[in-house]
């Protein structure tokens, strides 16, 4: 099992359009949900804060295999996916990422594995 929680500045200017990105996964959250359980992650958490007068976005990812993830949702094709990394290329400073992973998990992990 993969966590990792993103820190990611949002470009200067572009702070209305980080609000689209996220009030368009709103929009179709069901159908993210759906592109989510084929990348085999089992959540995905935005947050927007405002910082020392920047904004950042913060993506918390839990999935089986971030790698796996990535890749198929880089070759999805599915129009989701495309419109989510357009906006993320559009309003992420990918100079300003940080990827923070956990020093402790907590919890009942056996709830995110499908029965057989």
């Amino acid at each position: 099992m993969d966590i990792v929680l993103w820190r990611m500045r949002i470009k200067d200017g572009k702070e209305e359009m980080a609000q689209e990105w996220i009030a368009f996964l709103q929009e179709h959250q069901e159908e993210g949900n759906k592109t989510l359980k084929n990348e085999k992650e089992h959540l995905e958490i935005y947050f927007l804060n405002q910082e020392n007068g920047a904004a950042y976005a913060y993506m918390f990812v839990l999935a089986d295999d971030l790698d796996y993830a990535a890749k198929t949702a880089e070759n999805s094709g599915n129009p989701l996916d495309a419109k989510h990394m357009e906006y993320m290329s559009v309003c992420v400073d990918l100079e300003d990422c940080t990827q923070l992973s956990p020093v402790l998990v907590l919890g009942d992990f056996s709830v995110f594995h499908s029965k057989k």
